[in-house]
């Protein structure tokens, strides 16, 4: 019976809020906390739909990531940029002192609502060679963020969206995150071309996967 009170939790119909909570795959809760995560970052295809999981070896290994959060002043103006990271959580270490690497260039996108960072095959297995060189040793977790950026400014990380993964073997799995609305706006990837043009989309609301 508790088991499967557990996964009615963890259903589709859950919101945000219990997302971020942090329901596992495995049955457990994320083992860490980071204070500075505003947000979810929904997952995408090439096709354009959500997803939870994929091959660590995949290029890239998602091909729009979109955060659940706006951005805000300054960074909402044109030029903004959002760039996606990987870190990997340490015990007994604060997430700002975790390990962390670029794993996708940066991207132009036209709603501010909606930061995202557009992938290209260019990107190569940029989430394989990042656990190669920084292995995730606790329980396989590693946290994606989205970082900001505007002309005139310094990267913006003091708080960011961020969604969990969990790596076993060659596939990783969302573990703690959402599904953001993948059409929620458009993005050019810098290695291949111009910003689109700016839209004032809705804000649309993320739902855990």
């Amino acid at each position: 019976m508790i088991a499967y009170r557990f996964a009615r939790l963890c259903a589709p119909v859950l919101t945000v809020a219990l997302a971020l909570v942090g329901c596992s795959g495995r049955g457990e809760a994320i083992p860490y906390k980071d204070a500075s995560a505003n947000g979810v970052i929904g997952l995408c295809s090439k096709a354009g739909t959500p997803i939870g999981h994929g091959k660590v070896s995949d290029s890239p290994f998602a091909w729009r990531s979109v955060s659940s959060f706006a951005a805000k002043p300054p960074y909402d103006a044109d030029g903004r940029t959002a760039t996606l990271y990987a870190f990997v959580p340490k015990p007994g270490y604060p997430p700002e002192d975790w390990l962390g690497e670029q794993i996708s260039a940066s991207a132009s996108y036209s709603n501010p609502a909606h930061p995202m960072v557009q992938a290209t095959s260019g990107d190569g297995a940029a989430l394989r060679d990042f656990v190669q060189t920084s292995p995730p040793r606790w329980n396989g977790l590693v946290e994606l963020r989205i970082y900001l950026g505007v002309p005139g400014e310094p990267i913006y990380n003091a708080t960011y969206p961020a969604t969990d993964i969990q790596v076993k073997g060659d596939m990783w799995t969302v573990v703690r995150g959402g599904n953001v609305a993948c059409d929620s706006g458009s993005a050019v990837s810098a290695s291949v071309g111009t910003p689109p043009a700016p839209s004032h989309a809705p804000t649309t609301t993320a739902t855990s996967p």
